[in-house]
């Protein structure tokens, strides 16, 4: 068993170190190829070698003296034999001791290598833990969803302002600061390693003890650069109490953390999604990104150690599935947690798809709006798979992850099941009075129409913005008609901006009739709803915040969704503690804008709670009863919310416009939303075993659509805003523009020869190679044979009646000269 200064978990052991004294069985010296040195090392410390060379020079002064001696009898004529045997067997025994040392030094070069290769690996539990909590240290909150904007895009990465915006705030908080707090050991040398790599500090390691951990500048000795952290057994937390950063020495391009476990670490991510990216490619990225120097073989040693840990990490991962659903259900009661397998040849249980929805968010998802955005986004990791989602809407208008699934590829049949497991934990029965908005993706379509007949399903209008651009491209108002058509609140509404747009080109009124308007504009929603979307932005805002847990492995990329919900439930629910109105933080910036318009209105009292309002050269008729809360524009009844004529009347008889939001938008749903939260999950060496073993997919699975290789000569299909293929250099012509064509047959302008209806042209018919001989008519051709002599001799033959005779003389004549020529040079 290996001592623990032996272990090779993340920073081996440095034995150049003076400071690092191990016990008596210590194991030999590295030989420097994991710190990029060339494996010769200072050896003042143990002086062997010195020892060595010693012994030998002392050997040497003697073998001198005893020749001098020698020299001296054989000049007086005495000859001793037994003192040349003496120095021969000298000679010899010091030989053998050269070659024993050989040897040895060979075996303990060989037990070095079988070391490095049977090195205790690095602990994946750690890891996967210390990369979850990152990933979950830098979520952001998702931003309220506002009326009336256009997505600029439906992409799923994160926003490049809103990443800018986090690195500068994260870049800000000082990771070394006195009293600074870690988890672990391992985030507290993580902190020091990006410190000393991005300052380009050759730092190295000199205590590792268990419950201390130090880190001192590597090139001098006289540079007071140092790092000390230890472990508060009264907090239970790392705590770093000694820091002095102020270096001295010039920095060289190397540093001794930098080691090959720490580059396979690295480089992790970037191998998952390029397997081919090669060691040439690892050194130059650190050279360009931290302007460090790494050999070739740290790189290749780094390399194959990543790879492996990613084969490791692949088959684990399904191998912890049944514990982890188990410990799921253990710890969050009213939870569902479903690992769905197959059976393979071998009767083995293979991963299919495993869903999770946790109990505090099915009670949450009472108090939202029945409404739920569904959608699928593809994962980054070796694994390849799908993450479909389920997002409702809090009270705030904020998303609120309700249920989430990993299946092998989105289809059909894999969203039926994520909606008839779905619909059980929900109780929507047959979907009436929910509404779900989604893209309009087949299988979706199919799976809502069978799983929930009876809901409302809306699609993306931005989707179906990017399908109209194929054909209406270029058109500048495209995106006005269609998003103004889909705002609109009521029949007559929809009606002028339908006429509009049938004014504006008949093609585009034709192509947007076709993609069916009632199901994605406002005028012909369902009243009861409250919810006034009509894109699935929500749910790709969702996406965004989870692209880093999306590369990572299954099982880690789950609990990185998991802890992100209940840091956005626990920042959430801080800040509903501040909040002291009736109304949500969004619906009172709501009611501020339609306040702006709501002092512009003229109200006209009438009998029963009802009003007339003037606006903008219109009139509204609006009607305050409890019951029957109703404006003509339908804007109060789509949204839920007041709008600027029924804030008008609501004001001219001196109520609290508050009073006639919905509930579902009072400060009291927002807080039961966010009471309570998943509760934790214990780590892995918690979960229960011996639930069965899972094997992982033995070959990625085949998506729907076109296969590769069925159709070699057709280019891949370019997205609508993708940017077409670069021409090579033009040439530049004077354009024919306002230039009156003239026939030069007739003279006449307007039309050319070809079109020339005085003198049209003789339609000649394309000659056939094989023409069939008609029957009746032929004519005599020529046919050339040559006989040993060199005469010719003339055959006539029969060919089509297509010959004339006039091509028929001139080839006898041409035939008849080649004869000639022939004969005289003959």
């Amino acid at each position: 068993m290996k001592n623990w200064w032996e272990e090779g978990l993340i920073y081996q052991i440095d034995p150049d170190d003076p400071d690092f004294e191990p016990p008596e069985s210590d194991i030999e010296a590295d030989d420097g190829s994991d710190s990029g040195d060339s494996g010769v090392e200072e050896d003042e410390a143990t002086g062997v070698e010195g020892d060595d060379v010693g012994i030998d020079g002392d050997r040497e002064s003697d073998g001198e003296e005893n020749r001098e001696d020698d020299g001296d009898i054989a000049s007086d004529g005495d000859i001793n034999l037994e003192d040349d045997g003496d120095r021969d067997e000298s000679q010899k025994k010091r030989t053998r001791e050269e070659k024993r040392k050989e040897e040895e030094a060979e075996e303990g070069q060989k037990k070095r290598r079988k070391q490095k290769k049977d090195e205790p690996e690095e602990d994946l539990a750690e890891r996967f833990e210390f990369e979850i909590e990152e990933a979950v240290a830098m979520w952001y909150d998702e931003l309220k969803i506002r009326r009336n904007e256009i997505p600029e895009s439906d992409n799923e990465e994160e926003d490049h302002v809103i990443t800018r915006d986090r690195k500068i705030r994260l870049a800000s908080d000082d990771r070394l600061a006195i009293g600074r707090t870690f988890f672990t050991g391992f985030e507290f040398k993580e902190v020091v390693l990006h410190y000393a790599m991005k300052h380009r500090i050759n730092a190295k390691q000199n205590r590792w003890e268990k419950d201390k951990i130090s880190f001192r500048c590597a090139q001098r000795k006289e540079c007071e650069w140092y790092v000390y952290a230890s472990y508060s057994h009264e907090r239970q937390l790392w705590v770093l109490k000694t820091k002095c950063l102020d270096h001295s020495c010039t920095s060289n391009g190397k540093c001794k953390l930098l080691k090959r476990r720490v580059i396979g670490r690295l480089f992790m991510d970037k191998l998952r999604l390029q397997p081919n990216f090669m060691p040439l490619d690892i050194q130059r990225h650190i050279k360009e990104q931290w302007k460090l120097v790494s050999t070739i073989g740290q790189v290749q040693d780094g390399r194959l150690l990543a790879l492996k840990w990613l084969k490791e990490e692949y088959a684990q991962q399904f191998a912890h599935l049944r514990g982890y659903v188990a410990e799921i259900l253990s710890t969050n009661k009213g939870s569902t947690a479903i690992v769905d397998t197959i059976r393979d040849a071998n009767e083995n249980d293979v991963f299919n798809r495993i869903y999770v929805c946790f109990g505090a968010m099915k009670n949450a998802f009472y108090f939202c709006r029945p409404l739920i955005g569904i959608d699928g986004t593809f994962l980054k990791h070796a694994v390849k798979g799908c993450l479909l989602t389920a997002i409702a809407h809090d009270a705030n208008n904020q998303i609120y992850p309700v249920a989430w699934a990993t299946v092998q590829f989105e289809n059909a049949e894999n969203w039926l099941w994520f909606l008839n497991q779905l619909k059980h934990d929900l109780e929507l029965k047959d979907g009436s009075g929910y509404v779900v908005i989604s893209d309009r993706c087949k299988g979706i379509i199919s799976a809502v129409k069978n799983a929930l007949p009876n809901a409302e399903h809306r699609p993306c209008v931005k989707h179906i913005v990017e399908n109209l651009k194929k054909r209406h491209g270029s058109l500048d108002l495209l995106k006005k008609f269609v998003w103004n058509l889909a705002w609109s609140y009521s029949d007559t509404q929809y009606k002028a901006n339908l006429n509009e747009m049938r004014a504006y080109i008949m093609s585009l009124y034709e192509d947007v009739m076709k993609e069916e308007p009632n199901t994605w504009c406002r005028s012909w929603f369902r009243i009861g709803s409250y919810c006034e979307d009509v894109d699935n932005n929500a749910t790709e805002s969702f996406n965004a915040t989870i692209v880093k847990a999306r590369a990572k492995a299954l099982v880690p990329m789950m609990e990185t969704i998991r802890r992100q919900a209940m840091a956005r439930i626990s920042k959430r629910k801080a800040k509903i503690g501040k909040w002291k109105k009736k109304i949500s933080e969004y619906v009172s910036e709501i009611l501020k804008e339609e306040w702006e318009l709501a002092v512009k209105c003229e109200v006209t009292k009438g009998t029963h709670e009802k009003f007339e309002v003037w606006f903008d050269g219109n009139s509204n008729a609006v009607s305050l009863k409890t019951e029957e809360w109703d404006c003509s524009c339908c804007k109060w009844q789509v949204t839920g919310i007041p709008c600027e004529h029924a804030y008008a009347a609501i004001n001219d008889v001196g109520k609290d416009v508050e009073d006639f939001v919905i509930p579902m938008f009072y400060t009291i749903a927002w807080r039961e939303q966010y009471d309570t939260g998943p509760d934790p999950v214990r780590g892995q060496m918690y979960w229960p075993t011996g639930l069965g073993l899972i094997t992982a997919p033995l070959q990625d699975p085949v998506p729907p659509g076109r296969k590769k290789g069925e159709k070699k000569n057709y280019h891949r299909i370019k997205g609508p805003n993708e940017s077409p293929k670069k021409k090579g250099p033009q040439r530049l012509k004077v354009g024919k523009k306002g230039v009156v064509m003239h026939c030069k047959s007739c003279g006449e302008a307007g039309h050319n020869a070809a079109g020339c209806k005085k003198f049209p042209k003789e339609k000649k018919g394309r000659k056939k190679k094989n023409q069939e001989i008609k029957a009746g008519t032929s004519q005599p051709t020529m046919e050339l044979q040559e006989t040993t002599h060199g005469a010719d001799t003339i055959t006539l033959t029969q060919r089509s009646s297509q010959w004339d005779q006039s091509d028929q003389m001139f080839f006898i004549l041409l035939r008849l000269c080649r004869m000639m020529y022939y004969s005289v040079n003959v």
